[in-house]
C-alpha cells in the first residue's frame, strides 16, 4: 500500500512544477510576441471588476496575428491555485518591433490581505507571458480613524480632492486659518490645491497647531512652487507635533489606488509619531 503522505507530497510537487511551467514557460529560442511588464506591479481592490493593462511586444521580423486567451491564478506561498479556465479574449495584430498597450476588465475576488494574482496570457496554446497583479482588501484607510481617536479628522480640502475617498469618516471641514487653530482634532489632512484656494495664514496656523501636538499631513500640488528641490515627502518637527509634507504624486488616484491609500496612512503615522523614517536595509 502506497503511503498516503507520500502521495500528497508527489501531487504537491507536480502542482508546483506545473505552475512554474505555466508562469515561466520554456525558452522559445526565437523572436516573437511576448508580454512586457512594468517595473511596478499593478494593484487594485478585490471584490469586483478592475481594469488592468497588458503590453504585447513583437520582437520578430514579421507581423503577428494573435488569438489571445488568458487564465487567472492566485498565489499562496510557493503554490498556484487556478481561479478560472482558459478564457478567449480577442484577436490582435502586432506589427514588427511594435508594442501594443491593451486594457481589459477582470473580476478579482475579495481578499483579506494583500494577495498576488497572475494573469497568464496565451496565443492559442502558446504561452506569451504573465501579468502580475497585487490585489488588496477595501478599508485600507481605516487606520486614519484610529490615529484621530475620538476626534473627527480635520480636513482642509477647498477643491474636494479628498472627499470621495474619506466619505466614510467623521470630518471637520476647516476652511480658514482660524478654523485650524480652534479645531478639536488630533490629525489634520491638507489636500493639494491651486494657489488661489490656499487659505490666508494657513502655514502659521498649522505650525501653531502642530506645536500643540496635532499631527499634520500637508499634500503639495504637483505644480506647487517649492523653495528648493525637495523629496516626495519630508518631516518638519514643530514643538510637540510633526508636519509631514508630501507631493501630490504620493496619493494620486486616492479613491481607487491601494498604493495611494497605503501611502496616506503611512504619512499620517509619521505625523502622529507612530512610525519613524528608517535607513534602508544594508547588506
Amino acid at each position: 500500500m502506497v503511503n498516503t503522505k507520500f502521495q500528497r507530497r508527489v501531487r504537491w510537487i507536480r502542482s508546483v512544477c506545473l505552475g512554474w511551467l505555466l508562469i515561466n514557460g520554456t525558452p522559445s529560442g526565437h523572436a516573437g510576441v511576448e508580454i512586457r511588464t512594468e517595473p511596478v506591479t499593478q494593484a487594485c481592490f478585490g471584490g469586483g471588476k478592475q481594469l488592468i493593462q497588458v503590453q504585447f511586444h513583437n520582437d520578430g521580423p514579421a507581423a503577428s496575428e494573435l488569438d489571445l486567451k488568458f487564465r487567472m491564478y492566485q498565489t499562496s506561498g510557493s503554490t498556484l491555485m487556478p481561479l478560472t479556465e482558459v478564457q478567449s479574449w480577442k484577436r490582435l495584430a502586432v506589427l514588427p518591433e511594435q508594442t501594443v498597450l491593451q486594457s481589459l476588465e477582470i473580476e478579482f475576488p475579495e481578499v483579506r490581505g494583500a494577495t498576488r494574482f497572475l494573469v497568464v496570457w496565451f496565443d492559442g496554446d502558446k504561452k506569451l507571458g504573465t501579468v502580475p497583479v497585487n490585489v488588496y482588501p477595501t478599508g485600507l484607510l481605516k487606520p486614519l480613524a484610529v490615529l484621530a481617536g475620538t476626534k473627527p479628522l480635520g480636513v482642509i480640502d477647498p477643491e474636494g480632492r479628498l472627499q470621495s475617498a474619506l466619505a466614510g469618516f467623521q470630518m471637520d471641514q476647516l476652511k480658514e486659518a482660524e478654523d485650524v487653530t480652534s479645531a478639536e482634532t488630533r490629525l489634520i489632512l491638507i489636500a493639494p490645491m491651486s494657489p488661489e484656494s490656499i487659505p490666508a495664514g494657513i502655514a502659521s496656523a498649522l505650525k501653531k497647531k502642530a506645536s500643540d501636538g496635532c499631527a499634520v499631513v500637508w499634500i503639495q500640488p504637483a505644480t506647487g512652487r517649492q523653495p528648493e528641490l525637495l523629496p516626495d515627502a519630508y518631516v518638519v518637527n514643530e514643538g510637540a507635533g510633526k508636519i509631514v509634507v508630501a507631493s501630490a504624486s504620493t496619493i494620486a488616484g486616492l479613491q481607487d489606488s491601494p498604493q495611494a491609500q497605503l501611502n496616506l496612512v503611512r504619512l499620517a503615522e509619521l505625523a502622529a509619531g507612530h512610525k519613524q523614517l528608517e535607513l534602508p536595509n544594508a547588506p
